[in-house]
């Protein structure tokens, strides 16, 4: 295997576990501690399409990594985690109308969807960068 091969799909995993970590950790505790809920929500409203658009864009990345270079399993495991951030993105208009309806029972059920999809990402992630180093 070549090392920059394997450094790359390395690096690709580290990138969405550093993303979901500085998202989680860093920014969202932040936000309604410093901003109000107003300036919160538009924050968040131009924050959580980056989010899950970087997540996608690294992923096929990594999803081309190991379509070329690795096993079918690598594969299947990148293009989950591309079509999670894919959903993750899609739902982000209906999570905000919602919100903005006063939907709430609509607003919780897609924002934990988009948490889930998160955990789910975060856990596949995980999975692959210890699979990779192990291997």
């Amino acid at each position: 295997m070549n090392i920059i091969v394997l450094s790359l799909l390395i690096l690709s995993y580290s990138l969405v576990l550093g993303i979901i970590f500085a998202q989680v950790l860093l920014t969202a505790p932040v936000v309604f501690k410093v901003l109000d809920d107003e300036s919160a929500s538009k924050f968040l409203r131009k924050i959580f399409p980056r989010y899950y658009l970087l997540i996608l864009l690294i992923s096929l990345i990594s999803s081309l990594i190991s379509f070329l270079w690795f096993e079918q399993i690598d594969l299947y495991m990148a293009l989950s985690i591309s079509i999670l951030a894919f959903i993750g993105y899609a739902i982000i208009p209906i999570t905000n109308f919602a919100r903005d309806r006063g939907w709430n029972s609509l607003f919780k059920w897609m924002h934990n969807l988009s948490v889930a999809n998160t955990i789910i990402i975060l856990l596949i992630s995980l999975t692959q960068l210890v699979r990779i180093i192990n291997s």
